[in-house]
């Protein structure tokens, strides 16, 4: 018994608690009852971990070496279905579907085997996710058309991002609307760099690796992998960057209304509001990956009756908010309130 594995205690633990959603305090819990021993001698988050990898449809699970090849999951750590923060539930293809981590175009994805796209965790249906009412704030007001309007009232009073925004608009729209030119993707980047503190060391590289991607067919047609495809840059030194935030910046003055913007302080509100009302499933990170990030963004402005507002809107909104009320996390490189 002692030599038992932890997934495998995960997994008994799971048949014995037998509800249709089981908690992970729940897992937990019953691991510390029938191993206090083995309980003893773990750390929390190694049984966190082991759960992770044994939920079929959870994006992080690919971090582990357990989940580093394809395959259709089917395997003896393929048995947990994640149904909300905290949730769990005993994977069912008949009602989950049939899920696989997939090799596509050379990266490891988990998707269900009937669905066109690379999994979306998106859900929203309050009820299946563990909402947390007691932490809201009496400070923070929830979303609405009246908190909307009040917040791009206040937009128009910040003059500094104001006209850097019709900068911009004006760069992007006018005098330099495609990207097949070297010398105007410099500009591009190197304008959103000073203005949006997107700490970008190489300006070149970066410029130099839009012009090669041949991204003005791909924005018209609203394609949310020229995102992905825009952030993942290969340094000098040949390190892969990941410039996520200024890739989703680039694209949405191109296409605001196609291309969301992800900084800290729109992740932060939207995990907010996750938490205390559950109008979507996802983790922060997973909102590095556009497809989902827009998604969740959507969901948000559905979910909180806000679709007369365009995405530009909820934008500004949700960054207002979020620098508002939570303040970043300093960096030792970032002196300045990054946006």
């Amino acid at each position: 018994m002692g030599k038992m594995p932890v997934w495998q205690m995960i997994y008994e633990a799971a048949l014995s608690i037998a509800n249709e959603v089981i908690e992970i305090s729940e897992i937990k819990r019953y691991i510390k009852t029938m191993y206090p021993e083995k309980y003893n001698d773990l750390h929390s988050g190694t049984i966190n971990a082991q759960i992770t990898i044994c939920c079929v449809n959870n994006p992080t699970r690919l971090h582990y070496p357990e989940n580093k090849k394809p395959r259709i999951a089917n395997g003896k750590r393929d048995f947990l279905y994640r149904v909300g923060r905290g949730q769990v539930a005993m994977y069912n293809p008949e009602a989950h579907g049939l899920w696989e981590i997939a090799n596509i175009d050379g990266k490891l994805q988990v998707r269900r085997t009937d669905d066109n796209e690379v999994l979306t965790i998106i859900t929203p249906v309050a009820t299946q996710r563990a909402v947390s009412p007691k932490n809201k704030r009496k400070d923070i007001p929830p979303p609405s058309i009246e908190q909307v309007k009040l917040y791009l009232d206040k937009w128009e009073t910040l003059e500094n991002y104001t006209a850097q925004e019709s900068a911009l608009n004006k760069l992007f729209g006018e005098i330099a609307p495609v990207n097949n030119s070297l010398d105007d993707i410099l500009i591009k980047v190197a304008t959103l760099n000073a203005f949006y503190s997107t700490y970008i060391k190489s300006i070149f590289t970066v410029a130099r690796h839009i012009l090669q991607l041949d991204i003005d067919a791909r924005l018209q047609a609203g394609d949310e992998n020229i995102v992905d495809d825009i952030a993942n840059v290969t340094m000098p030194n040949g390190k892969t960057l990941n410039v996520f935030s200024f890739a989703t910046k680039y694209c949405s003055h191109h296409q605001a209304d196609n291309y969301p913007i992800y900084d800290s302080h729109v992740k932060k509100s939207l995990c907010y509001f996750r938490d205390v009302d559950g109008f979507a499933i996802f983790h922060k990170d997973d909102l590095r990956k556009f497809s989902i990030f827009k998604r969740v963004i959507l969901e948000f402005r559905k979910f909180y009756s806000l679709e007369n507002f365009s995405i530009k809107a909820i934008d500004k909104y949700l960054w207002q908010l979020g620098k508002e009320n939570w303040k970043p996390i300093p960096k030792m490189r970032n002196l300045k309130n990054p946006r």
